[in-house]
């Protein structure tokens, strides 16, 4: 009987030979399978050329499995002269309410009934926002919906929706000439948060972006654009509060979109844009250009009574 472990174990590198990886092929010299991949079944040099999963930059797995990932399957590896993943990156378990997930005696969570009820991005937020790479996470229902109302709705969903309002409200939808009275702080969130991304924090990714989100919404109640909308001598004060703020929701867009791709989505098509948010360097200050006409704002995250 074959141990079990050693057969799932070598599943890892078996698939991206199989797929023709040159990166699983080339180790195994004369022991490489002939006849097998993509290429030797006529689907195509560009299949053979795409495929580059070996070695794994990250191998992420749960903390219950350490010892077959970090221990057997290296040496395994090392004893066949295959490059081993380049990092274990391992996670902690679910709990709920201070105590361990289990259907017997009903403490679990649906994730199918959160989702219908709060919406998709809601869930993914309190996932990564509670559960930090390495210590088990711990769900609540009452933390949920506190992180809800205050972050998502109260926070994120109010900043961006009364800065395209007050910008739909003052200028028609237009924007104004650039400002950069944001602009580092934005830079340095983007900084931060880079380093972070690379480390795999991503609970402290998310913790950076609503520094960044608090920061505007302190902004907009230290400008009070709706009392400089009342005093027409300072209109130019108004744009240049006016373009920071919509330019500010262009950019967390952007830092949202690995953790919240449907509300980047949102945010951008309600800021009239048609490029999705989904590279980093779409961050750089200055992207909205001014006279660009802005979408009608709708709330992100509708608060629940």
């Amino acid at each position: 009987m074959n141990y079990v472990w050693f057969d799932a174990l070598t599943n890892y590198f078996s698939v991206p030979a199989a797929l023709g990886d040159p990166g699983a092929i080339e180790p195994l010299g004369a022991y490489a399978p002939k006849g097998e991949g993509p290429s030797a079944k006529g689907e195509g040099r560009r299949a053979e050329a795409e495929v580059r999963l070996w070695p794994a930059d990250v191998h992420v797995i749960g903390k219950d499995i350490v010892r077959f990932h970090a221990v057997y399957w290296p040496i395994m590896l090392h004893a066949a002269g295959v490059p081993l993943p380049q990092q274990v990156l391992v996670h902690g378990w679910w709990q709920k309410d201070g105590e361990k997930m289990s259907k017997t005696t009903g403490n679990v969570v649906d994730p199918i009934a959160v989702v219908r009820d709060w919406g998709v991005d809601a869930f993914r937020y309190y996932v990564v926002r509670e559960l930090d790479i390495g210590p088990d996470g711990n769900w609540t229902d009452a933390g949920f919906r506190a992180r809800y109302t205050a972050e998502l709705a109260n926070g994120l969903g109010n900043l961006v929706n009364r800065s395209l309002a007050m910008l739909q409200r003052y200028r028609g939808g237009i924007v104004p000439a650039r400002s950069d009275e944001l602009a580092p702080e934005v830079r340095d969130t983007t900084s931060r948060l880079t380093a972070q991304l690379r480390a795999h924090q991503l609970q402290a990714g998310l913790i950076t972006i609503w520094g960044l989100v608090n920061r505007a919404n302190q902004y907009v109640d230290q400008t009070a654009p709706f009392k400089l909308a009342k005093d027409p001598a300072q209109a130019s004060r108004l744009d240049a509060v006016l373009y920071n703020l919509v330019e500010t929701s262009r950019i967390l867009a952007v830092l949202l979109w690995p953790f919240l791709p449907t509300t980047a989505a949102r945010i951008t098509q309600q800021l009239g844009l048609n490029a999705a948010p989904d590279h980093l360097s779409a961050a750089d200050w200055g992207g909205l250009a001014p006279g660009h006409r802005i979408g009608q704002p709708e709330p992100l995250f509708p608060r629940k009574d």
